[in-house]
């Protein structure tokens, strides 16, 4: 698999990502010292923006004036980061994009504080914008990304976890924070509530899609690739799509074996020899071929989606495109 670059993607909207970094860079300026520390290391760390540039993306797309789409930007992945820094907590993670997470570096303790902190003060930002459209919207998907993550971890290290909670926490935790960042387009251009829905489905089956490699990803590709262990998942706890069925098919050599894993416990990798036999038990079992073809629906409904909305055209291919490249991202 070769690493996605969507750089072909962001260039018309260069200019605007190089905003969102300017205003991130403002918006996380302080004069407590350990709150700049904690900002400079994580944006030390950037991601690929890939959630700032869906909303620069659908406002250019929208046809969207003045700078209202760069706020949003910077606010959604502030969300989006405060998320990341709460998760790695959880998780007990030390590695984060290949380097070490906040946790790891400072403790518990300030790094939750920092997490919520980056909360607040993206709400700050939204606020300024006096869009009450857009309050909603961001309260909305604090409030369901929350309600995600507490029903990831009320199903931790649980062998019955139902697919029913895989894919709320899924729609939770990631789909909905997309289709926030699509939605904003068309909230600030004013565009009829048939194109906010449209524009709000193409961003959750974008996310869907999203979620879906990223879960194939931690059975296929390296601990490089991911800038963490691979298999990090299921050390987790946490029972994604493709070995919730590989349980389905093969529960009786299946089931030992994540017991085994889960009682040595989470910080201790997996043995080569296990993780050798759990990767040919998902080849034998084809595994991976469902969340795959799930994926693949979700790219599919995505384009649909956009392909009903009136907008800009250069822009509406590039988001017809979007959703197919993100099947064959490996990171």
């Amino acid at each position: 698999m070769s690493r996605l670059d969507l750089s072909r993607y962001f260039l018309p909207i260069a200019p605007k990502l190089a905003g969102v970094e300017a205003e991130l860079q403002r918006i996380l300026q302080s004069d407590v010292e350990v709150v700049q520390k904690l900002a400079d290391h994580v944006r030390g760390g950037q991601g690929k923006r890939l959630r700032p540039a869906l909303v620069m993306l659908s406002s250019r797309f929208c046809g969207a004036q003045g700078d209202d789409d760069v706020r949003f930007g910077a606010v959604f992945e502030l969300i989006h980061t405060a998320t990341l820094v709460h998760d790695d907590v959880i998780d007990h993670a030390q590695l984060r994009r290949g380097m070490p997470t906040l946790n790891r570096l400072w403790g518990n303790t300030l790094t939750v504080l920092f997490g919520d902190l980056l909360y607040l003060v993206a709400m700050d930002e939204a606020i300024a914008c006096r869009s009450w459209r857009m309050m909603e919207i961001l309260a909305q998907v604090t409030t369901r990304m929350t309600e995600g993550e507490l029903i990831q971890n009320d199903v931790l290290f649980k062998l019955d976890t139902s697919r029913k909670d895989y894919f709320d926490i899924q729609e939770r935790k990631t789909a909905l924070l997309f289709s926030g960042c699509t939605e904003t387009g068309a909230v600030l251009t004013g565009r009829s509530e048939a194109d906010c829905l449209a524009m709000r489905g193409y961003g959750l089956e974008v996310g869907r899609a999203f979620q879906l490699i990223d879960d194939l990803l931690d059975y296929t590709a390296t601990s490089a690739q991911l800038g963490k262990p691979a298999f990090s998942d299921l050390r987790e706890g946490k029972l994604t799509l493709p070995m919730l069925t590989l349980l389905e098919k093969a529960p009786d050599e299946v089931r030992p074996l994540i017991r085994t894993i889960w009682d040595r416990g989470e910080e201790v990798p997996i043995p080569e020899v296990e993780e050798i036999k759990l990767r040919a038990l998902i080849e034998k079992h084809d595994a991976l071929a469902e969340t795959r073809e799930l994926a693949t629906r979700a790219s599919g409904n995505a384009v649909a989606h956009v392909t009903g909305v009136q907008g800009e055209p250069a822009t509406g291919e590039l988001l017809r495109e979007i959703p197919e490249a993100l099947l064959s991202r490996s990171m």
